[in-house]
């Protein structure tokens, strides 16, 4: 998940994640059950945070790959068009050549699309949701629980 992040980007979030690492080791060592749900809410925004970029870079990606498709379906359409009406192939493109570009082009769709699967994986989001969630929501009583 963070493989997708720009690498200033990916510094950020990784420096977020070990401020939260940290803070939540040092208000639970220091008994400050405050901080301690506090660092919750923080991991809840690094969640957010990743969720919504990815989503935004997914959005991308899909978008520029609903164009190749049409693109990929007026090359097939004119393709077999031209193999359908058995006419003089008048088209700038040699037909073995096209048949080529198509082939490649379905391709390219089929392993994008098969990235796609696995970066819809939002595993380390829901991770850090539940955790923020839990950790905001009953860290105090938690901290306060263990200690005495």
């Amino acid at each position: 998940m963070l493989k997708n992040l720009p690498l200033g980007k990916r510094r950020i979030i990784l420096g977020a994640l070990l401020f939260w690492a940290v803070g939540t080791v040092w208000a639970f060592a220091a008994k400050n059950p405050e901080f301690f749900a506090a660092m919750g809410s923080f991991s809840l925004c690094i969640s957010f945070s990743l969720f919504l970029t990815d989503r935004y870079t997914g959005q991308e990606s899909r978008r520029h790959w609903d164009s190749q498709i049409l693109t990929q379906s007026r090359m097939i359409w004119r393709y077999f068009q031209n193999i359908e009406q058995n006419k003089e192939y008048n088209d700038p493109t040699p037909q073995h050549k096209l048949r080529d570009q198509i082939t490649t082009n379905f391709e390219d769709l089929l392993a994008a699309k098969a990235e796609e699967r696995g970066l819809e994986k939002f595993r380390t989001e829901l991770f850090f949701t539940i955790t923020g969630t839990l950790q905001w929501g009953f860290g105090a009583i938690f901290v306060r629980y263990f200690y005495g």
